[in-house]
């Protein structure tokens, strides 16, 4: 289902979407919904990139940091976590 919207375009650009959807023989509308979506799905492609760069660099550190000091005993890790948690569910009883 369609759900009607307005989209403004300069002069220059309404002619090159024109131009473009005659060439390909489908309506201006089409071609803009196929150019938004391909737009959608480049930005999300680009920002999972992003992500797993991220992750990669932060498995870099965490390789770096354990090599000098020795990895945290995963008991310390647990006790941490349950910290925070105690401290969210603090925060979240006081703004309640």
């Amino acid at each position: 289902m369609f759900i009607r919207t307005q989209v403004l375009f300069d002069e220059e650009t309404l002619h090159k979407l024109k131009a473009a959807a005659k060439e390909q023989k489908r309506s201006v509308s089409d071609l803009v919904r196929q150019l938004v979506e391909s737009g959608l799905e480049r930005q999300r492609q680009e920002e999972l990139r992003r992500f797993e760069e991220l992750l990669a660099e932060l498995r870099q550190i965490r390789e770096s940091n354990a090599a000098t000091y020795g990895a945290p005993p995963p008991d310390l890790l647990q006790k941490v976590r349950e910290e925070r948690a105690r401290e969210l569910e603090e925060l979240w009883k006081l703004s309640s």
